[in-house]
Formats: C-alpha cells, sequence, structure tokens
C-alpha cells in the first residue's frame, strides 16, 4: 500500500496466523472499551458504521446488537475470517489504514486500539476523517502512556527473569504522539474534527491465569514475540516468576484481577 510501512509491516507479522490464540487471550482486554466507545458514538438503529481494524469482530458483534449496518475491516486474513464468523450480519473487508478505498461514507467510525497499531496515526485519522459524513462521528482507544497492572505485570516478569528483550517497532518521532486524553483529542483535533471528549476509561480485566498466561506462550502480540525469543531455561524462569508476581491479584474466585485503563476519545465531522 502506498503509505506502508516498516512499522505496520512488523506489526502485520507480529498477528499474522495468530487470531484464534489472540480471540481466546487477550482480545477480552480490548472488549472493555466497546460499551463505553458505542455509547459516545450515539448509535441507535439504523446507524450505519465502520469498524476499522476489527480483529476478532467484537465492535461489529455488539454494534450489530444495537441494531446498526456495519462495515468491518481488517488488514490480517485470519483476523478477517474471525470477525466474519462472529458477525455475520456485517460486510466484512480486507483494508488497512492510513490507505482505506472505501466508496461509503459512515455515520460512524470505531477504531479500538487500531491507531497504537498504525504506522502514521495522523494519516490514519485524516483518513478516517474523510470517510464520515457530515455530522458523522469517531471514537478511538489507545493503550496509556502510563501502564496499569494489566501491562506492567508482564514487565515485572521479564525484569525478573532476565529475558531478553528482542527488538521492538515504534514509531519515528515525526509520527509519534502522547498517549493522553490529550494527545489523542490532538491527532482528531489536526485532522479537522471536533473533539466532544477525550478521557481515560478505568477497568479491571478478570481472568483465569492460566489463560493470560497463554497468550504470549501462544505468541499473541508483543509480548508473543519476545517469549518465542527465549531460551527454554528463561521461559521456566518466566513462568515461576509470573506465578510468584501474579499471585497478588488474585480473588477469591480463583482468578486474576489486574486494573488496567485505556485512553478513548470522539470526535465530531
Amino acid at each position: 500500500m502506498g503509505h506502508e510501512t516498516g512499522f505496520d509491516e512488523l506489526i502485520r507479522d507480529k498477528w499474522a496466523g495468530r487470531a484464534q490464540a489472540y480471540a481466546e487471550t487477550f482480545a477480552g482486554q480490548c472488549a472493555h472499551t466497546v460499551e463505553p466507545m458505542l455509547d459516545a458514538l450515539g448509535l441507535r438503529p439504523g446507524t450505519v458504521l465502520l469498524d476499522v481494524g476489527t480483529g476478532a469482530g467484537a465492535v461489529a458483534v455488539a454494534a450489530l446488537a444495537r441494531g446498526c449496518e456495519v462495515v468491518a475491516v481488517d488488514p490480517e486474513p485470519d483476523m478477517l475470517a474471525l470477525a466474519a464468523a462472529r458477525a455475520p450480519g456485517a460486510t466484512v473487508l480486507p483494508g488497512a489504514l492510513p490507505d482505506l478505498r472505501l466508496e461509503q461514507r459512515f455515520d460512524a467510525i470505531a477504531a479500538n486500539f487500531v491507531l497504537n497499531h498504525v504506522g502514521e496515526p495522523l494519516a490514519s485519522v485524516r483518513c478516517l476523517a474523510g470517510l464520515l459524513r457530515p455530522g458523522g462521528r469517531v471514537a478511538a482507544a489507545i493503550w496509556p502512556a502510563e501502564p496499569r497492572p494489566l501491562q506492567s505485570l508482564w514487565t515485572e516478569v521479564i525484569d525478573a527473569a532476565g529475558a531478553v528483550r528482542p527488538p521492538v517497532a515504534k514509531l519515528p518521532p515525526e509520527h509519534e504522539f502522547p498517549r493522553t486524553p490529550d494527545g489523542l483529542a490532538g491527532l482528531f483535533e489536526a485532522s479537522g474534527l471536533d473533539v466532544e471528549r477525550a478521557w481515560v476509561h478505568e477497568f479491571v480485566h478478570v481472568v483465569d491465569a492460566e489463560i493470560w498466561w497463554s497468550g504470549p506462550a501462544r505468541g499473541v502480540s508483543s509480548m508473543g514475540q519476545l517469549f518465542e525469543a527465549q531460551t527454554p531455561e528463561v521461559l521456566l524462569a518466566m513462568r515461576s516468576a509470573y506465578d510468584r508476581l501474579s499471585a497478588r491479584y488474585l480473588g477469591s474466585d480463583g482468578l486474576l484481577h489486574l486494573p488496567g485503563a485505556a485512553v478513548l476519545a470522539v470526535a465530531v465531522r
């Protein structure tokens, strides 16, 4: 694609072939923002919604349940197949930001944890702005600059086990933006949109400890790539550290209760 960057290529490699593993493990943490995002978009039955970066289809499923007409796009074929199976009422299409070639214009657009996975965030928001009808709204969620235990637990595990960190995909400085409400709102404003609200959404992710471990163990996300770069001995040390460090988040139900947060913003054209 015309705007494909090295960052985009690394991100695609990170997710290729891991759709089912993602859906069964880490997708749950991204689901916490779906309903707040759809509420902020003011959806009504008949609203035509674009779910960009649909992944396992959580936004599409929730929007269909609200009576919306849904078009869902994703660059990863396995994700698209999973979304199509989970949201059979949606129109599912291949596509990636910032080069979405869609003739249709939309009443609402949802980008749930997408702008943190693109090489050109501002160009991507400008693309979304161009796909809105006048008066239409776009909402996005990203992970915040300050990690909560949901993410920082993994950093503690890595440090405790002395694991080697492989190179990670980083945006060039000219494309980076603050991972804060003001930073996300700034992307929207620079795209000619009027920001209605930008905020931090706090939540607690409740999950089985074995399922949470199995996400990176099955190669999901950046942590999965880190797991794959370790020796068997280091992986054993990581598992020991994980069992010890995660124990403080165990509830009386035997599940992990991991505090998390996301940055959200909604804007209107």
